[in-house]
């Protein structure tokens, strides 16, 4: 198992990857998710273009999870990460972090940040174990108040939605 830069042939992958990681939200506050459409491959493209989008193989060599991000103020914001569901547990997430960091770090972003749910059981401890802090609104940077602000009005109410940052 193995992290890399993605490949455009993997982009065929990521929707499946994307729909079998939403399946763990069923029986949750958060089983909307598992119905929710997959994200366009435009944004995808888009950041395979950038050299922002991360590919988790699972031992064949099969992409078994991504991570998707961009720039935003001074940081790199993890937009999404997800991880086949029978691939979840096996350390490929904070792989993904951890690719995505150093590139951050190599780019001088100054942090990397993302928005969670805050009380699903494995979303948010994941992060904090990776160092990730949850912010006040008063830290939050312009764009990723925008963000937030966003998510929590087109989510349903049962979203609890945070804010968080690893200062790097």
């Amino acid at each position: 198992m193995g992290v890399r830069r993605a490949r455009a042939e993997d982009l065929s992958h990521v929707a499946a990857i994307e729909r079998s990681a939403g399946e763990r939200f069923r029986g949750t506050h958060m089983d909307w998710a598992a119905e929710a459409p997959p994200t366009g491959l435009d944004e995808f493209r888009t950041a395979l273009a950038r050299g922002e989008l991360w590919i988790a193989d699972d031992d064949a060599g099969t992409p078994a999870g991504f991570l998707l991000a961009c720039p935003l103020d001074d940081a790199l914001y993890i937009r999404e990460m997800s991880v086949r569901r029978d691939d979840q547990g096996r350390g490929l997430g904070r792989r993904l972090i951890e690719a995505a960091t150093a590139h951050a770090r190599a780019v001088t972003h100054r942090g990397v940040t993302l928005t969670t749910d805050e009380i699903i059981e494995w979303n948010r401890p994941l992060y904090e174990r990776l160092g990730f802090r949850v912010l006040d609104e008063a830290e939050l940077s312009p764009g990723l108040a925008t963000k937030l602000a966003d998510e929590r009005r087109r989510m349903p109410a049962s979203a609890r939605r945070c804010a968080m940052r690893l200062d790097l």
